[in-house]
């Protein structure tokens, strides 16, 4: 079971390479660059070993919804446009303390989500070659 709580609603304070992670996972290059032109927000509702993570626009728009426990294999959903990832991902607990989904695949995609000691979270992810960093503050 998680130790850390990921609950809240948390608005994308800044990310370092998007473009290219989203190139990487099949957007559209239009679409990419629309969807680093704002700041996506993210409703986390994590219960137990129990997640629903929902996508959101600035203004409070749905992009889409994974719901998904802690070592169950899942596909993901992505946003429109994207190419679909048809892998299955395990997402689990590391150390207690942080969420890895990882997929197995051309990109061999890890996604790893941190709580940080000053409140923000910290959500890296690679693909291949391609490393995103974003930092996302609780509204």
């Amino acid at each position: 079971m998680a130790t850390v709580n990921f609950t809240g609603k948390w608005m994308e304070d800044h990310a370092d390479n998007k473009e290219a992670m989203l190139k990487k996972l099949g957007m559209p290059e239009e679409q990419a660059a629309q969807m680093v032109a704002f700041n996506m927000g993210i409703d986390i509702m994590h219960e137990g070993d129990n997640f629903t993570m929902t996508m959101l626009t600035p203004d409070g728009k749905e992009i889409c919804v994974n719901k998904f426990s802690i070592g169950v294999p899942m596909t993901p959903t992505v946003p429109a446009g994207a190419i679909p990832m048809h892998e299955m991902v395990m997402s689990y607990v590391e150390g207690g303390k942080a969420l890895r989904a990882k997929a197995t695949g051309d990109n061999d995609y890890i996604d790893d989500t941190y709580l940080e000691p000053n409140g923000d979270m910290k959500v890296v992810q690679k693909a291949g070659d391609v490393t995103c960093t974003t930092i996302y503050k609780k509204m």
